[in-house]
């Protein structure tokens, strides 16, 4: 149970804290502003000699950077009402091919004698045929005891990476396996397909990892854009809320200014976006690590160090532009503006948001309920297999009062 009074105290106790806050950010905006203001004036081959000397400057511009008056393409297609945009975007997706991938997990109960855990993936595979062609499954994994335990310094612990982990290279596997069907099932000059992938491909997570962690989930993301490249199915990372700072480290360096610390790129490039469906041009990443006395997950991708590109894509009328990771083959191919409609158009089919990764997203949820379901069924599988298996009476209660 939550207090509204004690909550409202709190804030008020803390009033002049958050006004130092937005104070000091709508100061460094101010800033950074100024600095888009400067790019724009900028060239391209300006531009790339600002930021020769720098290992990691964020970003770095690509060919598009010249077409982009103050950062922005446009997107000339404009509709009267809902049902044209819907019309529009059901003619772009017609016979392209999108899938996307997402997962959850049942971490480790305590209250169990007997660790265990589960990570579920589902998918949406949509043909977007006239008679209606798609595949929506999932697929579950248990983790038994030695699944989930770690040795450190004699003594043993359940590791919750571990699980994500499993749930990670899951995510993986599976979105390898579907695009390898559908290559082997596409024909020659056949529309184009296009996978999404919900999170970052870029995975800076995996910074606050160490050793094997770290080296299983590189190598997981490893596999997914060779995969991509291998077969010429495109993916995207698509990011919603993105607090990303490739940009604003990049406008650090090209004009002498302190590092950001509040404002993200989103943010930043929000207020040259103000028309639905336009875009950044895309930059490449070249993001290091937060620690500066560690190498960025970036700079162990092998050949795809600096072959993961990103650009900002105005998607809602009132909130900041999503970010969009793609593989920089995909633009070398002449691949890219496609692929941006058939993001734009799975955008309006889910009313601001990929219709694909929601559906996905809504197959693979585990609900309260289906944890309570799973350790039922794991009690009653040690019953029947002789398994000793105790729940604390904190456990009993609970599941008495549900």
């Amino acid at each position: 149970m939550i207090l509204r009074d004690k909550i409202v105290d709190q804030l008020h106790a803390n009033r002049d804290r958050f006004r130092e806050f937005d104070g000091s950010f709508r100061d460094e905006m101010r800033k950074y502003r100024e600095a888009i203001d400067q790019l724009s004036a900028t060239t391209y081959d300006e531009l790339n000699r600002r930021l020769a000397g720098e290992k990691t400057p964020g970003a770095l511009p690509t060919s598009e950077f010249e077409l982009a008056s103050n950062l922005c393409l446009e997107f000339e297609q404009r509709w009267g009402n809902h049902q044209e945009a819907r019309e529009w975007a059901c003619s772009v997706l017609l016979d392209h091919p999108t899938l996307a991938i997402d997962g959850s997990q049942i971490k480790h109960d305590p209250d169990y004698s007997i660790p265990i855990a589960a990570v579920q993936v589902a998918w949406f595979e949509n043909h977007h045929t006239l008679e209606g062609r798609y595949t929506k499954d999932v697929k579950l994994a248990v983790l038994a005891p030695e699944d989930l335990m770690v040795e450190f310094d004699g003594e043993v612990f359940i590791s919750e990476q571990k699980v994500s982990l499993k749930r990670f290279e899951l995510e993986v596997e599976t979105m390898c396996e579907l695009m390898e069907n559908l290559a082997k099932e596409r024909a020659p000059n056949s529309p184009l397909p296009l996978a999404f992938f919900d999170s970052s491909l870029v995975i800076s997570f995996a910074d606050r990892l160490q050793g094997e962690m770290k080296d299983k989930h590189i190598g997981a993301m490893l596999r997914l854009l060779r995969c991509s490249k291998r077969t010429g199915i495109p993916i995207v990372g698509y990011v919603d809320m993105s607090y990303a700072r490739d940009l604003t480290n990049m406008l650090a360096h090209c004009f002498a200014l302190k590092e950001s610390q509040k404002v993200c790129d989103a943010q930043l490039v929000d207020p040259s976006l103000l028309h639905w469906g336009r875009r950044t041009p895309v930059f490449i990443c070249a993001r290091g690590s937060a620690d500066r006395k560690q190498k960025g997950v970036l700079e162990s991708f092998e050949e795809f160090q600096r072959e993961i590109g990103f650009i900002y894509l105005k998607t809602t009328r009132n909130l900041p532009p999503a970010r969009l990771e793609i593989p920089l083959w995909v633009f070398q191919a002449g691949l890219l503006d496609e692929v941006i409609d058939l993001v734009r158009a799975e955008v309006v089919v889910g009313n601001g948001y990929p219709y694909v990764i929601q559906t996905a997203d809504a197959a693979a949820v585990i609900s309260a309920r289906d944890r309570q379901a799973f350790y039922e069924i794991f009690q009653h599988f040690a019953r029947e297999n002789g398994v000793t298996l105790q729940v604390s009476q904190k456990a009993t209660c609970k599941n008495r009062r549900r």
